[in-house]
């Protein structure tokens, strides 16, 4: 049985595409910036990640505002980084096994994915101001989250 494998896949796999090739993908991965809202509790650090909130639309930028400035009241300390690459993601956010970090959206990046950290997927902004139930989805993994925290420490 022979399998044959198309040209243009195994290039990419052994990354000898051609250069011109090679630098429009490269541009492709580095233009998606994440915003992340980070909130730290006594044992937990939550972080709040969406891609490219800049090219979002008013509605959603405030969606994203509310959670940050409720999750913001609610910790005990609280950062907010704006236009990072995704693999700098470790940079500025301190990633431990008390780490948990929920993805908003379709921010679904091999950089992100490869970290041994807790990540929960959550639908997009868009998706949870289009459906109310998506957006509780939101606040019940939240309190979820800080519920059992509570319950560990006491």
């Amino acid at each position: 049985m022979n399998i044959i494998i198309e040209k243009e896949i195994v290039f990419e796999e052994l990354n000898l595409l051609p250069i011109w090739l090679h630098k429009n993908r490269l541009q492709k991965i580095n233009s998606s910036l994440l915003s992340i809202g980070s909130y730290f509790f006594k044992n937990l650090n939550v972080s709040i990640v969406v891609s490219d909130l800049d090219k979002l639309p008013a509605d959603e930028k405030e969606l994203f505002k509310n959670v940050h400035i409720y999750m913001n009241s609610i910790s005990e300390n609280s950062k907010y980084y704006r236009n990072i690459k995704e693999g700098e993601l470790d940079g500025p956010v301190y990633l431990s096994s008390n780490h948990h970090i929920f993805l908003i959206g379709a921010t679904n990046s091999k950089n992100l994915t490869d970290l041994s950290i807790n990540f929960k997927t959550l639908p997009s902004l868009e998706e949870m101001l289009a459906n109310p139930d998506k957006k509780k989805k939101l606040w019940h993994d939240i309190q979820s989250l800080l519920n059992d925290e509570v319950r560990e420490n006491n």
